[in-house]
């Protein structure tokens, strides 16, 4: 009971982004308005025109109404909202809207998040991972101005001595500087900007940049997922694993 109590407080949308106006637009003109404008033209050409295009155009119309409600329920991911990148859940649970789906979206029940730029809802709130246990460090045997050392899996080794932004083609954004390492990517599983390292002198701190194929903390038999935008701690001697490319983080020399 304690463990479904605490999963319960979890924020539904931690890390996600309400989808601005632009992508409401997009997204309503496609479930909304393109099956209502078919449905007009419907009635107009029944009434002046041959019935059977007419009933023809209606009947798509509402096939396309039909098929956006029951998507609409079942996933939140209609066709508009697939275009835009975008889902619809309601506003309390992060849910889809279910069987009431046209009442909870009349109600205001509903919100539209930017998969884009967050967190998708379906996703899991939470990336745990626990760390294997180190045995600290007896005293004095820290150097200062030593720094861990990244180990690519194309053989080069990377000072961390300053925040290092890797990527298929990275840059570093000016209100947070730091240099940057182009990594041929031949798959192009890196996104431009993938992934930043730090060292504060004591701990190194990875963060996903919001990348396309996320970064992941390989485990014994699993890897898991960091939290886009998140700042995480790392030990030394892990592995990360950046789209089909792999580093190791290596211990101060």
């Amino acid at each position: 009971m304690q463990e479904a109590s605490r999963l319960a407080d979890v924020d539904p949308f931690v890390f996600t982004e309400r989808a601005r106006a632009g992508k409401i637009v997009g997204a309503s003109a496609l479930d909304i308005v393109m099956p209502l404008a078919l449905l007009a033209s419907g009635i107009v050409v029944i009434v002046t025109g041959p019935s059977a295009l007419g009933w023809l155009l209606v009947i798509a119309a509402i096939g396309l109404l039909a098929v956006a409600v029951w998507l609409l329920g079942r996933t939140g991911r209609t066709l508009g909202t697939a275009t835009v990148d975008a889902r619809i859940v309601r506003r309390t649970t992060g849910a889809a809207a279910g069987g009431a789906a046209v009442w909870a979206l009349v109600s205001g029940k509903l919100a539209m998040v930017d998969l884009r730029r967050g967190r998708d809802p379906f996703a899991p709130a939470i990336a745990p991972f626990r760390f294997p246990e180190v045995a600290p460090a007896a005293p004095g045997r820290a150097r200062r101005g030593s720094v861990p050392t990244l180990l690519l899996d194309s053989g080069e080794r990377l000072p961390l001595d300053t925040a290092l932004i890797l990527g298929r083609a990275p840059s570093a954004p000016a209100d947070a500087p730091a240099e940057v390492y182009r990594w041929a990517d031949m798959s192009r599983t890196l996104s431009k900007s993938h992934v930043r390292l730090e060292w504060d002198g004591r701990q190194v701190w990875v963060i996903d940049l919001g990348s396309t194929n996320g970064t992941f903390v390989r485990g014994d038999g699993a890897s898991t997922p960091l939290l886009p935008h998140q700042r995480t701690p790392v030990p030394t001697g892990v592995v990360l694993e950046i789209g089909d490319r792999t580093l190791t983080v290596r211990d101060a020399a």
